[in-house]
């Protein structure tokens, strides 16, 4: 009997690691959410500064632009040198929206990335009470097995048939 109630506090103990197990999943799975999210955010920062620089960049192009126009004897903003400044102002919008897309997306990314994580962590957590749930029930199946055989037969209250002290084997 002895060597079941060790393997009883095995499964006990299988059955707490599992718990211990899943918390753990979960609590990861909530702080790398939380991490993707503060990284989402920053993305989404990064991306409007980068956005930022491109537009003052193509401010500064257009208007040596148009200073080169001048001084190279252009009527400036007539002609050809308008269509040329125009072009330029949309090039430089294309790629400002070029730049705050790509932080939106790499931000999108993140977020799912973090969504996961929780998921997974959930799951695991889940998982784990079933597992230990499952555990505990194998635990008390294994030790109604092991009391099978060892209970007192009940006695009808007339007879000695076998006396009051004999055990019931079971079926």
């Amino acid at each position: 009997m002895r060597t079941h109630s060790g393997a009883g506090l095995m499964e006990a103990a299988q059955a707490a690691g599992q718990l211990i197990g899943g918390v753990g999943a979960y609590e990861a799975g909530k702080y790398n959410k939380a991490v993707a999210e503060t990284e989402a955010v920053e993305a989404q920062n990064v991306g409007a500064a980068d956005e930022l620089r491109v537009r003052e960049a193509a401010r500064a192009a257009i208007g040596q632009q148009v200073a080169a126009q001048g001084s190279n004897g252009f009527a400036m903003g007539t002609g050809s040198a308008i269509d040329a400044l125009q072009q330029s102002q949309i090039n430089a919008a294309l790629d400002a929206m070029q730049v705050r897309q790509e932080a939106k997306s790499r931000a999108r990314a993140l977020r799912i990335q973090g969504a996961i994580a929780k998921s997974q962590g959930d799951n695991a957590l889940v998982q784990s009470m079933f597992g230990a749930a499952s555990s505990t029930y194998r635990m008390q199946q294994d030790w109604a097995s092991a009391r099978r055989g060892s209970t007192p037969r009940p006695t009808s209250s007339g007879g000695s048939e076998g006396g009051g002290n004999a055990l019931y084997e079971g079926p």
